[in-house]
């Protein structure tokens, strides 16, 4: 049985110090991927036809919940982009207070642990 990163993947070895940051999202890419919550499998959600590109590697924390309901968001800063999937020791840095539609929708800022 497959497994679900946001439910079976423990949010880190020391949180909120340390955390797993599990990236949906590559650096410089233009597809926008996400967690399907039920299966536990990306999936690609739209691709940004624009100048427009992910800074870093984005995705989300485990086993979180902000109050949108989904999990924390994390943007890890990393020199070279990993993967839909992959799992980053991340060390949070600071966070993006933003909205989305007038609700909260904040980032979590890290950097590699």
């Amino acid at each position: 049985m497959l497994h679900n990163p946001w439910h079976d993947i423990a949010p880190g070895p020391n949180p909120p110090e340390q955390v797993t940051a599990i990236v949906e999202i590559p650096s410089g890419s233009r597809n926008k991927y996400e967690l399907d919550k039920d299966t536990g499998h990306f999936k690609l959600d739209r691709v940004l036809y624009s100048a427009v590109h992910y800074p870093g590697d984005y995705g989300f924390i485990p086993r979180t919940l902000h109050e949108d309901g989904d999990p924390l968001d994390v943007l890890v800063k990393i020199n070279e982009p990993t993967f839909p999937g992959c799992q980053i020791s991340a060390r949070p840095i600071g966070v993006l207070m933003m909205l989305d539609k007038g609700e909260p929708d904040d980032k979590i800022l890290a950097v590699p642990a």
